[in-house]
């Protein structure tokens, strides 16, 4: 039987940092780095934004590691959570987004730290930290307070280790969903315009032929 310990990130201090996302106020259009929230990367959707290395550095934010555990603290996505993974192209968090990287594997197990958060106690505790009638906020220190069921080391990379072989699946999944996806938007633009059907590009061009008239 798994024997878990309730602990607090704070008494974890040793083993993880916490950490702000990248400023949308120092953000561009174009850059060396791409700028991610929890949902572009959980979608596999484009950047909006980028940033400079320079001005990561300056503001003392680190591109993200393989292990890095991202949390939601801020508009639609509170609460969530992603844990970066190998193979991801570079990038830095959002300013929606807090990161909780373990430095001693010894003491945490990050996967297994992920598996926790998505957890429904853990999904609540994360909820009723939220503050803001508008957009919901989480404050950073706040995640100090987060209570976290820990089982020995041993269990925890064992759960984690499962929790990375779902996480895998389902970003593999959602891979091929997103390219079905476009095969069939290809597949009918096509076919209607093969059809002479209306298109938003030949609807487009009648609309410029009859304002020139």
């Amino acid at each position: 039987m798994t024997t878990f310990e309730d602990t607090r990130l704070t008494d974890l201090a040793a083993a993880l940092t916490v950490t702000k996302g990248f400023p949308t106020q120092r953000a561009l259009p174009e850059g060396d780095v791409r700028v991610m929230s929890v949902a572009a990367l959980r979608n596999n959707a484009p950047p909006k934004y980028f940033a400079e290395r320079h001005a990561i550095a300056d503001v003392g934010v680190e591109i993200a590691r393989p292990g890095g555990v991202l949390v939601g603290i801020e508009g639609g996505t509170v609460g969530e959570t992603f844990v970066v993974s190998d193979g991801i192209a570079a990038f830095v968090p959002s300013q929606q987004v807090a990161t909780l990287r373990v430095v001693d594997p010894r003491r945490l197990d990050p996967w297994y730290l992920g598996a926790w958060l998505t957890t429904e106690p853990a999904r609540e505790q994360l909820r009723r930290m939220a503050r803001g009638l508008g957009i919901q906020r989480i404050p950073t220190k706040e995640l100090a307070s987060l209570m976290v069921r820990v089982p020995p080391l041993d269990e925890q990379r064992e759960i984690g280790q499962r929790f990375l072989a779902f996480e895998s699946a389902i970003r593999s999944h959602r891979s091929v969903t997103a390219c079905l996806e476009e095969l069939r938007d290809l597949d009918f633009v096509v076919t209607f315009a093969a059809a002479g059907a209306p298109t938003p590009s030949n609807v487009a061009a009648k609309q410029r032929r009859a304002a020139t008239r």
